[in-house]
């Protein structure tokens, strides 16, 4: 007997974006610290205002991930669980620990200048772009990203980030009054801090993929946020930083037109081998393609064929990953499922 086997994750794509994908090599800088520490305060504090000052007109990210404290957070705890570490403050170039101590931060500042500029040279395999709009009535950011590879990519485990950075005022050991804790990590605009699949296996040069993702019940004022996306890939269980791009001012306006289809579906595998497919507010004209990871087309069935809402597609399926895509005009809904 076949046990049901339920979507463990989504995309949601469109072919109206008008995100501008970065063909960048970003660097990513992050530091692992508490409002309790007290070298947090002193010379972490001046490293990271160095590297704020320093880097602000350059292709980098800098996130505050405190792993303790007043100002811990899930999203930031599981940071800390990927990107191990003993001790506080300690700062990481895309994702290794480069060093710091209280002696010698000009160094590591000029070696991390020495990195961005050999990215500069260096051409992208994949970019990201990036489209964030304020909601004020709803208190909301919506987010849209894109990824697409600019080179064919042989394999490999590739994944989606999307975070909220939130300046916010607190206190901290070492510092007098209340400080501005800047670029603080502080929420996922996705189920998952780190995995969030693209896709596995070989990509085509121009594959593109998108997701969005939302975040409600916002309190600080608009220019107290930003929004970061970073491309991650997974080795032996460890995510590990490929790419990335940054909001560093969100637009304000309406995000009805934004979002991208107002259908839905969710699958599973019967005990049959059947796949049954309950769609939510179906369109008419839609049409349900099932793929396997390498694009190879398994099956295809029009949404008129559904009873009720409901599609039940039969096929000879290889076991694994497969994707199934509702299709209607230009917009696209994908979900994974695995089939066995």
């Amino acid at each position: 007997m076949k046990n049901l086997i339920l979507l463990f994750t989504f995309f949601i794509f469109s072919q109206a974006s008008a995100q501008v994908v970065s063909t960048k090599n970003w660097t990513l800088i992050h530091e692992r610290t508490a409002s309790w520490c007290p070298y947090c305060g002193t010379w972490g504090w001046d490293m990271k205002e160095q590297i704020l000052n320093k880097f602000a007109n350059e292709n980098s990210v800098f996130m505050a991930v405190h792993y303790s404290g007043d100002l811990l957070n899930p999203v930031a705890e599981k940071f800390g669980e990927n990107f191990v570490g003993v001790g506080q403050p300690l700062f990481y170039v895309d994702g290794f620990n480069i060093g710091v101590n209280s002696g010698n931060i000009s160094t590591k500042i000029s070696e991390t200048q020495a990195e961005i500029d050999f990215k500069k040279d260096v051409s992208t395999i994949a970019g990201l772009g990036l489209n964030a709009v304020y909601d004020a009535t709803e208190k909301s950011i919506n987010v849209r990203a894109k990824v697409e590879f600019f080179e064919d990519v042989t394999g490999g485990d590739y994944y989606l980030g999307l975070y909220l950075l939130e300046d916010v005022q607190n206190q901290q050991a070492s510092r007098t009054g209340i400080q501005t804790h800047k670029n603080v990590l502080r929420n996922s605009f996705l189920p998952n801090v780190f995995d969030n699949s693209i896709i596995t296996g070989p990509v085509k040069l121009g594959t593109t993929f998108e997701m969005f993702g939302d975040l409600e019940g916002l309190t600080a004022p608009i220019e107290k946020y930003k929004v970061v996306g970073i491309i991650w890939t997974k080795v032996n269980g460890k995510y590990i930083f490929f790419n990335a791009n940054i909001i560093n001012s969100i637009g304000t306006s309406a995000i009805d037109d934004q979002k991208v289809a107002s259908f839905d579906f969710t699958s599973y595998q019967a005990e049959s081998g059947n796949i049954i497919i309950n769609m939510a507010n179906a369109p008419s004209d839609g049409l349900v393609q099932i793929t396997d990871l390498t694009g190879k087309i398994i099956s295809t069935a029009s949404v008129n064929s559904a009873t009720n809402g409901r599609l039940n597609i039969a096929a000879n399926y290889a076991p694994g990953v497969h994707i199934i895509t509702l299709t209607s005009g230009k917009n696209i809904v994908s979900k994974k499922i695995s089939l066995f």
